[in-house]
């Protein structure tokens, strides 16, 4: 709902300077998304199940699309940038108190890809390997990079609108935090049991992940190496990433999504936007039903915050379990 008067024209004319750029780096987005799914590979294990795992090349045509979509990603964030950059000049468009629109998601998304072009391009063919060691403070803080960019991108483009997103105080706190409590146990509980084992059953899916292990690799590294670091650890994966996760998904997306599909449809989009994110076939089961009771807290006490609390309090649950 609107607080304010709309955007100008002035500012409706300025905006288009980069949002066909922005469209581009959108497409390039779910390009190099693409290319990600289609490095995956399925093999037998003992147990007869299919283990999804993650190849070390990709295919001759992955690569080229992936170097393609790199060049033109550059090209097109140059074209980005200082079409912005004019806008910044011409208008005050993107501090203004407007609702929130498509454009914003396409401009949000956009500078995701830039981000990652960037990483891309800088862990591709300029490093080696990772800056930092794993387990150690800065190795944590290097792995979240991605959710440690949102967390400075959206607040800075939804500044003076942030109520837009819901980052807001929630309605009826006391009731949510009822309900936060029980879809924590449900999930503790009953996840697994309901969801997780049935589906990866059903399909012939093992539940091995390269991703959760990966998280383990760095926890269990920071556990071992000092209590800054397994503090670090906790803090970026059980507060850090939440709050990051949240904004962008329950908070950008969704509410968008909402407004122009509708609840039901706007929070399963979303969700299935955030566990596709995850790149993690034997999980995307459980990681969607998630993203669904994040998304209808988020939708029912009109703030992000109840999802944050859920999603933190899960994240730290995990990291304290391999902390034993």
């Amino acid at each position: 709902m609107l607080t304010g008067p709309g955007p100008s024209l002035a500012s409706w004319a300025g905006r288009q300077k980069s949002t066909p750029w922005a469209i581009m780096l959108f497409i390039g987005y779910w390009l190099m998304f693409a290319a990600e799914f289609s490095m995956i590979r399925f093999r037998l294990g003992e147990d007869g199940k299919w283990i999804a795992s993650t190849a070390d090349q990709p295919q001759a045509w992955v690569g080229l699309l992936v170097f393609g979509v790199a060049v033109l990603s550059v090209i097109a964030a140059v074209g980005f940038i200082y079409g912005l950059a004019r806008e910044s000049r011409q208008t005050l468009w993107l501090w203004g108190n407007r609702e929130l629109t498509g454009n914003d998601v396409v401009h949000i998304v956009a500078w995701m890809h830039v981000f990652q072009t960037a990483v891309l391009i800088l862990y591709g063919f300029v490093l080696e390997d990772s800056l930092f060691a794993v387990g150690t403070v800065a190795g944590t803080l290097e792995s979240a990079v991605f959710q440690l960019f949102l967390l400075i991108l959206i607040p800075l483009w939804f500044r003076g609108r942030l109520g837009e997103i819901g980052v807001c105080r929630p309605v009826r706190i006391k009731q949510m935090l009822v309900l936060l409590l029980v879809l924590f146990l449900l999930i503790v509980l009953l996840l697994d049991v309901l969801v997780t084992n049935p589906i990866a059953d059903w399909l012939g899916l093992s539940l091995s992940s390269e991703r959760e292990q990966q998280i383990e690799k760095e926890i269990v590294s920071a556990k071992d190496t000092d209590l800054l670091a397994a503090l670090a650890s906790l803090a970026v994966i059980g507060i850090m990433v939440p709050i990051a996760e949240e904004i962008l998904f329950r908070g950008v997306i969704q509410t968008y999504l909402v407004r122009r599909v509708g609840a039901v449809a706007g929070i399963v989009l979303s969700s299935f936007w955030f566990a596709l994110l995850h790149i993690d076939v034997a999980l995307f089961a459980p990681l969607f039903v998630i993203g669904l009771l994040l998304g209808f807290v988020r939708h029912r006490y009109q703030s992000i915050w109840g999802a944050v609390l859920l999603h933190a309090v899960n994240n730290m649950t995990g990291v304290l379990y391999y902390f034993n």
